[in-house]
């Protein structure tokens, strides 16, 4: 199925280290019908830890995943980043994802959502966490209950959060993206 052009997903280093945790990192672009674009300042957080590096390098090599350069023209975005940055005390990353998704009507996927999720809602910015991934992975027949659940011992036991440890403890949320 080709993907949707009308929006992209941003996503935050959290969800992409769940999925290299997993070993599941080559299914992350196949699950939700939209492209997957890593911010160039969500990459050089990534660029940090090498292993990491290498995975993402793999996908952007294969043509899987793109970097996409954040806005520098955009005074409007710069200014909101700097300000969830310095005022809201959150990392590059996450504060380049919620800047460009506010104000072009992307969506954010970051497991840290005691600190977008607030955020999200003030500003209508729609967003996943890496549950949101495996359930949709779930709902679309990708991953079956056991591949979901072998995901999340694996997070786990590699230091990972996640909100449950087994996927039926988790209540799957619908998504009707604007």
């Amino acid at each position: 199925m080709a993907k949707k052009k009308d929006k992209i997903i941003l996503i935050d280093a959290d969800v992409v280290s769940h999925f290299i945790k997993a070993s599941e990192i080559y299914f992350l672009c196949s699950i939700f019908d939209y492209d997957i674009k890593v911010l160039d300042k969500v990459y050089a957080e990534l660029e940090r830890f090498p292993k990491k590096k290498i995975e993402i390098d793999n996908l952007i090599n294969q043509k899987i995943l793109e970097i996409e350069k954040f806005p520098e023209e955009n005074q409007e975005i710069v200014k909101e980043y700097f300000y969830i940055k310095n005022k809201l005390f959150k990392g590059d990353g996450e504060s380049a994802c919620l800047a460009v998704a506010r104000y072009t009507e992307n969506i954010v996927a970051s497991s840290n959502l005691k600190d977008i999720r607030q955020y999200c809602n003030l500003h209508n910015v729609e967003y996943l966490a890496t549950m949101d991934f495996l359930c949709e992975a779930y709902r679309k027949g990708i991953f079956d209950l056991e591949r979901c659940n072998k995901f999340i011992t694996n997070v786990l036991a590699e230091n990972g959060r996640l909100p449950v440890k087994k996927m039926e403890d988790y209540t799957c949320k619908q998504f009707n993206f604007k």
